[in-house]
């Protein structure tokens, strides 16, 4: 009986045994057994989805793991940062396989095993270096600071040094090479970023500011070697305005201070005008019967300032201490010294003549019109030069001379400075006109002026001047200089200028003006002037009529070729007539003549 029931407990402890195995394996049959851990984490008992969950928490792999020391601050990364991440299949694997990779009894043994002694594995994780090199790229910016080069500042005329601070940079592959061994070993650790020191291209500044000391010592005085009476100058430029023109360049990373030569030029450039001294051409009168010139005005040279030798002369002074530098001008000679021959010159003949006629002039226009023509009598313009009128007539003022006398102002004549300098200018366009000359400025009248149309003059052939705004230009164009020749031939009050040159066998011709849109002047004008005797009244100018006259003036050469072809208009205004009266006189009431 005991025996019976002894067998019975045993198979019921078999068959529950055997139950319970049965319920384990069941229960296992998709998850890990227990025991099994992945660096100390427990993944028995879970499916592999459940143990990928609880590795990517259990492992620390979004923890700060590292921390990265900077010379100015540190940073905790996580083992993502750096591109680190679990390969969860490769990892739980061989975690899945512990107990199945037996037959039936040795799967038990290592069931056993495990729930008695566990097993730990390793992970399998993959690092891209690529990531963490990023990382590191961008961290560096945080890191990273270029270099200071040393440079020169100035405190008022002071110069100040400002010394160089060498840059930083973050080694990023050598601190890549001393992290990758914890973060790929999942091991805690402090690791030192690497930094490299830039050195800065400019290291020392002391040169520059020696010499810039040594520029800035005192004023720098420019003159002129050997001063003609009246000339400019000296030219004092102070420390402060020398500081202005300082110039800083590196040469083999060493700072050196000078004075900016384009700046000394500029300067120079503004003192050169009035330096300059034009140089002045003698005055001739040609012989047509010897062929011969007669010097009427001898020949001086002018001067220039040199501009560049004299920036040259300057550094060379300053360099040797010298606070004081003559400017170097050189002399420019004249054109046609009063020794050339007309044989040198290439003067042999009468190439154009122009002339007007001014009889009948108040004294004051007569005088004007022989003294500006005096102005122009022996004057040469060498080829290719442009004349210009204003320029060789000078200042028009009772100093120079000139009388008053009947100027265009408006609608009515008035008494000026100069009246009757138009007669000269008129001629001189003339000649111009009729010696093929190309004619660069003319400017008509506003109202017509009978003097310009004696004795076949002819309306439109006119020039006015006003300087310094409105001028009469013409170019010689002729290979050989142009000699100009005054007269007034006393008899007729002839005004007449003559061109000498060579002849190049150009011809002129022109047509009689072309007139269109006439205009008659308006009522006459009447102004009291209580100066006047009472009851009198002076007819003060007379009436004329506005039109426009077109002249056509065609030029061609020694073959015949047409070389210019111009077309010169003059648009006069009308000029109603005017008369001035006293006191007790009373204008017409429709401004009718009187």
């Amino acid at each position: 009986m005991k025996t019976r029931l002894l067998l019975v407990c045993i198979c019921a402890l078999l068959a529950l045994l055997l139950g319970s195995v049965l319920a384990f394996e069941w229960y296992h049959a998709e998850r890990i057994y227990p025991g099994a851990r992945v660096r100390g984490v427990d993944v028995g008992g879970m499916r592999p989805g459940e143990a990928a969950a609880a590795l990517a928490d259990g492992l620390g792999l979004n923890d700060s793991l590292v921390t990265l020391r900077g010379p100015d601050r540190s940073w905790g990364i996580r083992p993502t940062d750096l591109g680190l991440r679990l390969d969860a299949p490769a990892t739980l694997a061989p975690a899945y396989n512990l107990g199945r990779e037996f037959s039936w009894s040795g799967n038990m043994l290592v069931h056993l095993e495990l729930l008695l002694l566990g097993f730990d594995l390793p992970p399998v994780t993959v690092y891209d270096e690529r990531v963490a090199r990023l990382y590191l790229e961008t961290l560096a910016e945080q890191v990273d600071f270029p270099p200071t080069d040393a440079s020169l500042s100035l405190d008022g005329a002071i110069p100040v040094v400002n010394p160089a601070q060498p840059g930083r940079r973050l080694d990023v592959e050598a601190t890549l090479t001393a992290l990758t061994p914890s973060v790929t070993g999942l091991t805690p650790a402090e690791v030192d970023v690497v930094i490299r020191e830039i050195p800065p291209s400019v290291a020392d500044a002391e040169p520059a500011r020696a010499e810039a000391q040594l520029l800035l010592d005192g004023p720098l005085t420019l003159l002129i070697a050997n001063p003609l009476e009246g000339d400019p100058g000296p030219w004092t430029l102070p420390p402060e305005q020398l500081a202005t023109m300082l110039v800083v360049r590196t040469e083999d990373g060493t700072l050196h201070a000078a004075l900016d030569e384009e700046a000394l030029r500029a300067y120079l450039e503004e003192l050169a005008p009035a330096l300059a001294i034009e140089p002045l051409n003698a005055r001739f009168h040609f012989d047509e019967d010897t062929g011969q010139l007669e010097p009427i005005s001898s020949s001086s040279e002018g001067r220039t300032l040199d501009v560049g030798a004299s920036v040259e002369r300057i550094v060379q002074e300053l360099a040797a201490d010298n606070r004081f530098a003559p400017l170097v001008v050189e002399a420019v000679p004249p054109c046609c010294p009063d020794s050339a021959s007309a044989e040198e010159l290439g003067i042999a003949e009468l190439v154009a003549e122009g002339e007007s006629y001014f009889i009948g002039s108040p004294s004051g226009r007569d005088h004007n019109i022989r003294l500006a023509a005096t102005k122009f009598d022996g004057v040469v313009v060498p080829p290719g030069e442009t004349f210009s009128f204003n320029h060789h007539l000078g200042p028009v003022t009772a100093e120079e001379g000139y009388d008053e006398s009947y100027i265009t102002a408006g609608e009515q004549l008035a008494i000026g400075i100069g009246g009757g300098i138009c007669q000269v200018s008129t001629t001189v366009f003339r000649a111009a006109f009729w010696g093929g000359y190309p004619i660069t400025e003319r400017w008509y009248h506003y109202q017509r002026v009978g003097y310009y149309e004696l004795r076949g003059g002819g309306v439109g052939m006119d020039a006015t001047v006003y300087s310094p705004n409105v001028d009469f230009k013409f170019v010689n164009d002729r290979t050989y200089p142009l000699l100009i020749e005054t007269e007034v031939e006393e008899a007729t009050h002839r005004l007449i200028f003559r061109f000498y040159s060579t002849d190049d066998g150009r011809r002129v011709e022109s047509e009689e003006p072309v007139i269109s849109d006439e205009t008659e002047p308006g009522p006459p004008i009447y102004q009291l002037h209580e100066e006047m005797a009472a009851g009198t009244v002076v007819k003060w100018q007379s009436a004329v009529d506005g039109l426009t006259a077109t002249v056509v003036r065609r030029v061609y050469d020694a073959a015949g070729n047409l070389i210019y072809d111009d077309v010169i208009v003059s648009k006069y205004a009308p000029r109603r007539a005017a008369y001035h009266y006293g006191p007790d006189y009373e204008p017409p009431e429709k401004e009718t003549e009187p």
